[in-house]
């Protein structure tokens, strides 16, 4: 039988989180980037009706550094003492989850890769998607829509929006392959990828479909940057980096008991009945 996974990002939905219920703690320890993730998979799986979730994430100091020293160096800035801790408490509650309290729980897909980023372990399973199966991208990141397809859609949470193949080339005309280009030639404010001035998403798409006139200061500058933006850029914008591993997906064995268990031990009651799809007791 054919299988639907919903792949998170699970960095972006552990910073929504804590914008969200950041304040929230249980006995002294910060609780609310836990929470808000365990209220995610609750609601993300009976949305979509499906229990496999493959968990995506960020892990160590970015190759992408290293490639440019200009990629999210925009992001750098001066932290008080109490945005210090905070951020100390933010990373420990990831932490746990990504390396104790989904194990425990009996989740078995969840990935990452030293020097890697989400996008990137994202981009290497839907590359390797058994066949048949279809995929749910959790995420916000525009950077993802180079990886739709028939089988692969992606839902932004905040706008509560599905994304398919038949939208995305409905509103831009372009295959989603096409996308890292549009990246590498217009650039990227949040990620701080430098592209040619001026010349934004919508330009940079209507030059890929030839409907930019060769007689324009901006086709001009288009065409002679191009190369040089895509072997600058292209390596930023691509998914997956190169190196990025392929995952193997396993069945998962989730307990009714764990989660009961975890969700006690943090003070969670709202959400301690309230347990994932395709649980069972172990």
């Amino acid at each position: 039988m054919n299988k639907t996974y919903l792949i998170l990002d699970c960095n972006y939905l552990c910073h929504r989180a804590k914008h969200v219920f950041g304040e929230l703690s249980y006995k002294g320890s910060v609780t609310g980037v836990v929470y808000g993730f365990f209220k995610d998979i609750l609601y993300f799986q009976e949305y979509f009706q499906t229990k496999h979730v493959i968990f995506c994430w960020d892990y160590g100091k970015g190759i992408r550094k290293k490639l440019s020293t200009e990629y999210k160096a925009n992001r750098v800035k001066e932290y008080t003492e109490e945005e210090i801790e905070f951020e100390k408490a933010f990373r420990k509650q990831v932490k746990k989850v990504r390396e104790e309290y989904l194990q425990e729980m009996g989740y078995s897909n969840i990935f990452y890769q030293k020097g890697y980023e989400s996008d990137d372990i994202i981009a290497s399973v839907c590359k390797n998607l058994p066949e048949g199966d279809e995929a749910i991208i959790i995420s916000a990141d525009h950077d993802l829509y180079q990886l739709l397809s028939d089988r692969i859609s992606i839902f932004h949470p905040q706008k509560n929006e599905l994304l398919t193949l038949e939208k995305f080339k409905k509103e831009y005309k372009i295959k989603p392959k096409r996308w890292a280009w549009v990246k590498a030639i217009s650039g990227c404010s949040s990620d701080n990828i430098t592209g040619i001035r001026g010349v934004g998403e919508k330009t940079a798409i209507k030059y890929l479909l030839g409907e930019l006139k060769e007689t324009t200061k901006t086709y001009k500058a288009i065409e002679e940057q191009k190369e040089e933006l895509w072997e600058k850029n292209g390596k930023l914008t691509k998914l997956p980096l190169e190196g990025t591993k392929v995952f193997e997906i396993k069945e998962d064995k989730i307990s009714k008991e764990a989660w009961r268990k975890i969700a006690s031990k943090l003070g969670m009651r709202s959400i301690k009945d309230k347990t994932p799809r395709g649980c069972g007791l172990l």
